[in-house]
């Protein structure tokens, strides 16, 4: 039975306004269940921004971990007391049995003290893996002093002993005891949980990790294409690389391989790693961030779209939009999608990590038209195998409530079951 509508869904993230992935989805759900008539509340950590997520919007008015003092974010991150407090009373004082607790985002501002909130209300609660949080401690598979995707069973013995941190081992100590807290307070090891993926190899990573996986669901994350009409890549010189200018994103893998393949790479996006850029590869032309309408007006002139993160990418967004607009796009191996790309001839791969590999790859894209034209032709015919439209997935995940409730309907008919028995007897 999957015909079971919730009667309200609360939303539950860090943000409450469009900065990044999780949020900007948690937000577009938000909406989504809006116009289906589905009543929403959404518990945010920050500040209200300007526009309101739903009607009913809960900000706790708190500051990510990197704006808190040292101190405030040890502790805080580790367990946010106002977050535990307002999220039982909100559910004290407004769950019924058909309402949804669909979790987005958690580990910057609202931290693992939801989870003993959410305990009473489990087999209703959604977890939704935008990123490796649930499984990682680090939350990315990967070695972010090496630049390497992790081999290793997240916190066994050599994972813990490992400094695979961005900053210092010390905080790898302090995210290894926040994944034993959120364990311990909402187990997921010992016990199924309602866990939504955004792409079927993310299961293995969970497997690893030795999360239990009988109630974990697959959803595509919702894309629009980067152009209203195909682009004619086969036109184009330029590659383009679009994404934040951090180590683990690759750019500079991607400077040094268009260099070596002898062709200019266009940066869409900013961040620490710019001076860099501006320094080492002055060749590269560096456009900033930009709005929706400003990158659609630039990425018709792409040849092609490097992704080149040296981190198992759970879902691409810039990947896919760039298919869905008709333009190929190269991958590293890594990258969860890249399986689905070279099987819908939609691009090339590379091994991850390898400035030569990818600008061999580059080079197979130089100069052949014909294989760009045809590269092409399967993106607009493949893209809607790789995501979902908005409105389609706002239906898969009324389909997932739907069973998440009829399994909580199922359990509480099995727990009332021998107490009347025992009743009877």
């Amino acid at each position: 039975m999957t015909d079971r509508r919730p009667d309200r869904v609360v939303i539950i993230n860090d943000r409450s306004t469009k900065v990044g992935g999780a949020s900007n989805l948690a937000i577009l759900s938000a909406d989504l269940l809006a116009r289906a008539g589905i009543p929403v509340t959404y518990f945010a950590g920050d500040a209200a921004g300007d526009e309101q997520p739903a009607g009913d919007t809960i900000n706790l008015d708190g500051a990510t971990l990197l704006q808190q003092s040292r101190l405030a974010a040890l502790a805080g991150g580790l367990y946010n007391r106002r977050a535990f407090s307002a999220l039982s009373e909100l559910i004290e004082r407004n769950d019924t049995s058909s309402t949804i607790y669909h979790v987005h985002g958690w580990s910057k501002i609202l931290s693992p003290s939801i989870f003993r909130a959410l305990q009473g209300v489990r087999e209703r609660v959604v977890l939704h893996a935008h990123d490796y949080f649930l499984s990682c401690p680090n939350g990315g598979f990967a070695n972010y002093r090496t630049h390497e995707v992790c081999k290793l069973s997240p916190m066994s013995a050599a994972c813990l002993t490992t400094q695979c941190d961005k900053r210092g081992y010390h905080e790898k100590v302090w995210r290894s005891a926040r994944h034993m807290l959120r364990e311990q307070l909402f187990p997921i090891r010992q016990m199924p949980a309602n866990i939504v993926i955004v792409h079927q190899r993310m299961r293995e990573y969970f497997v690893r990790a030795g999360v239990h996986t009988r109630d974990i669901e697959t959803i595509a994350n919702p894309v629009e294409a980067l152009l209203s009409t195909p682009a004619s890549p086969w036109n184009n010189r330029d590659f383009f690389f679009i994404g934040r200018l951090e180590p683990e994103k690759g750019f500079e893998d991607a400077a040094r391989a268009a260099r070596l393949a002898g062709v200019r790479l266009r940066i869409i996006g900013d961040g620490a790693g710019r001076a860099l850029l501006e320094e080492k590869f002055p060749e590269c032309m560096i456009h900033g961030w930009k709005t929706k309408d400003e990158i659609h007006e630039l990425i018709g002139e792409a040849r092609a779209v490097i992704i080149s993160s040296r981190v198992p990418e759970p879902f691409a967004l810039a990947a896919v939009e760039a298919i869905a607009s008709g333009i190929p796009v190269i991958m590293p191996d890594a990258a969860l999608l890249s399986t689905d790309v070279m099987q819908r001839g939609c691009g090339v791969t590379f091994r991850t990590g390898s400035p030569e590999s990818l600008a061999a790859a580059i080079g197979r894209l130089v100069d052949d038209d014909t294989l760009i034209r045809q590269m092409s032709a399967n993106c607009l015919r493949s893209a809607g195998g790789l995501a979902n439209t908005p409105e389609a997935w706002g239906r898969a995940l009324l389909e997932v409530y739907g069973r998440v409730l009829a399994r909580a309907d199922n359990h509480a008919v099995k727990t009332i079951r021998p107490l009347n028995a025992e009743v009877t007897a």
